[in-house]
């Protein structure tokens, strides 16, 4: 078998993978991955597409003269199963580049977590240790645009995809076996759903950090100059910290600059970056100064934050035994944070169960009802000698 028939078949013509796609519809099944690059951009840059059906390899060009849209009709399809592994962002960029919501996706180290191979299982390890194949490393940060491709990506970018079936197949079985189906497809259903992909640039302040620092009227006028550089960036096709970095974006809606030569003496503020968009930030930072200020929630007591963070210790380690016994991952069912997060609603009296996993669906039944009970006193811990080592006694 040569190089090229070892990595897959290369697609390069919109004939080729017309081809492709009808062997895919006829058996049901594609696993998909792709390889991008956006350390320069603000979109990603599709450099590669794996996809598999059967025992066929595809390897899709999209730097090619190949059309895409066949691919994204695949993409939207409910018949045909669609099988990643942490797909997340390749889903994202079916979304952006099709408009096409994913349909009927399987992700197999989300199964694997629940089929007991630990959370957020790399690739490489979980085809090891689910197939017992050992994968070449060594291609991972490699620059996928640059063209010709070598051997040596063809084949790991064919492996990428080569397993991804034959590992849904054996997870399947195993959380059929473990009654586990419903569980999984709770959180598959997040993948296919729009509101996961739709992005709105008004809200992306709320990813800035150091933002906690502002005053109310302040975050609104951070609002406004975080929703222009949002804009910029996608305008121009750059990363947003580019435009202009998070620290100077705070210090701008701390300090509302209202003119350029006061813009320009903020600190970071590029000084190109004034001449080219100053008016434009200006218009944004007085539209947040007469616009609503963002109302800041209150905080709990300290000595509701302080009862909270001391007993979510103890939380932990009833969800810990509780996953034990289950044979899962702890981080599927609750972080230490978002426990305390719980913990804190509920001594201050405000709790909002919607707003919490671990009070939602199988996850509620597992352990959620438990650490209520254990923060409302009716619950209590022991500690024993042997795995895994605390025992819940009610009171």
């Amino acid at each position: 078998m040569g190089a090229l028939a070892a990595a897959g078949q290369l697609v390069t013509t919109t004939e080729e993978l017309q081809r492709a796609l009808g062997a895919v519809r006829d058996s049901g099944i594609i696993g998909i991955d792709t390889e991008f690059m956006r350390e320069k951009t603000y979109r990603a840059k599709l450099c590669l597409v794996q996809f598999s059906a059967d025992e066929d390899v595809w390897l899709l060009d999209p730097l090619s003269t190949v059309s895409l849209a066949p691919l994204g009709e695949v993409v939207g399809e409910p018949a045909i199963k669609k099988v990643v592994h942490a797909g997340k962002q390749d889903l994202e960029i079916f979304y952006e580049t099709f408009n096409v919501v994913p349909a009927n996706v399987y992700d197999v180290q989300v199964a694997a977590a629940f089929a007991g191979y630990g959370a957020s299982l790399a690739y490489g390890r979980l085809v090891s240790a689910a197939l017992g194949v050992s994968l070449t490393k060594g291609e991972s940060y490699t620059d996928w645009c640059r063209r010709p491709l070598t051997d040596a990506q063809l084949r790991y970018a064919a492996d990428d995809v080569r397993y991804l079936i034959p590992l849904y197949d054996k997870l399947t079985k195993a959380l059929t076996e473990a009654g586990r189906l419903d569980w999984i497809d709770d959180e598959f259903a997040e993948l296919g759903d729009e509101e996961t992909y739709r992005f709105d640039p008004a809200s992306v302040w709320k990813k800035v950090g150091g933002r906690g620092s502002l005053t109310p009227r302040q975050t609104a006028v951070l609002r406004e100059v975080a929703r222009w550089r949002e804009e910029t960036a996608m305008k121009r096709d750059l990363p947003r910290g580019w435009i202009v970095k998070d620290a100077t974006l705070i210090d701008v809606a701390r300090r509302a600059p209202s003119s350029l030569g006061e813009l320009k003496s903020v600190r970071g503020m590029n000084a190109r970056e004034v001449e080219r968009g100053g008016q434009e930030i200006l218009a944004a930072i007085e539209k947040g100064r007469r616009g609503e200020p963002v109302d800041k929630a209150s905080s709990p007591p300290r000595t509701v934050q302080a009862r909270a963070r001391m007993v979510s210790g103890l939380a932990d380690a009833v969800v810990r035994a509780r996953c034990e016994r289950a044979g899962l991952a702890t981080e599927l069912v609750a972080t230490r944070s978002e426990l305390e997060n719980l913990l804190t609603e509920v001594f201050d009296g405000r709790l909002n169960e919607r707003s919490h996993r671990i009070l939602q669906g199988w996850r509620r039944e597992l352990a959620g009802d438990a650490v209520v009970d254990l923060a409302e006193g009716k619950l209590a811990v022991r500690v024993l000698n042997d795995p895994p080592y605390v025992e819940e006694v009610y009171i």
